[in-house]
């Protein structure tokens, strides 16, 4: 593949994928290469090779002699998802309580407080979901393991279509003070009951998809 072909099909990959998770483009959506290649003014080539790569994230399915949709998401999946991110993040929280040095520690506080001014200024969703993540990104590069790191990028990820709709003020706030506390617990080497916050950080999401009685409300 030719740099400048290999640079169309990334761009393109990168935009139907934050288009995904946005959800520009709702679960459900058909996709088809010859309406994209009208909308990317190139070829079916690069459309297809994009989708490609949505597949193998698993934000698309292929329909052979059909098409494309975005991928639905279930409780079940959801369900896996929140206690797979949970025991990645218990593993990056059990090495900050050992090895965080007071400046990865103060750097965490100041990004907790990044929550607190996207929720107490005018409200961006978009913002406050990107600013807690960058708060459990940063605990996992604590940890310099770059698989960790990987995996909680692509969990995040695919968790992030639902993360837009829990996005409400009093959500984030509680999630900013969440984090001032586990940056309090974690510098005093209180493990357990850091634990204890972050399930509750996490399953929190859960929660406001039970009480709208399904994942298929959201949409």
């Amino acid at each position: 593949m030719r740099a400048d072909n290999s640079s169309l099909v990334n761009d393109i990959y990168v935009s139907l994928k934050q288009d995904i998770l946005w959800l520009r483009l709702k679960p459900r959506t058909t996709l088809t290469e010859s309406e994209l290649a009208e909308i990317y003014k190139t070829s079916k080539t690069p459309i297809r090779e994009a989708l490609s790569m949505l597949v193998r994230d698993e934000l698309v399915s292929v329909f052979p002699r059909k098409g494309y949709m975005v991928t639905e998401v279930s409780l079940t999946d959801m369900r896996d998802m929140h206690q797979y991110r949970y025991i990645l993040e218990n593993a990056n929280l059990v090495y900050a309580v050992k090895h965080a040095t007071k400046e990865q520690l103060a750097r965490l506080d100041e990004l907790a407080e990044q929550d607190r001014y996207y929720t107490e200024d005018e409200p961006h969703f978009s913002k406050e979901v990107i600013s807690n993540n960058a708060f459990h990104f940063y605990l996992a590069e604590m940890t310099g393991n770059r698989i960790l790191v990987k995996q909680l990028t692509d969990t995040l990820e695919k968790l992030q279509r639902i993360m837009y709709f829990v996005a409400e003020k009093n959500y984030m706030f509680r999630g900013c003070e969440e984090h001032h506390e586990l940056v309090r617990l974690i510098a005093a080497k209180e493990l357990e009951k850091a634990q204890l916050v972050l399930h509750h950080h996490i399953s929190e999401v859960l929660e406001h998809i039970s009480q709208v009685r399904g994942i298929s409300k959201l949409f």
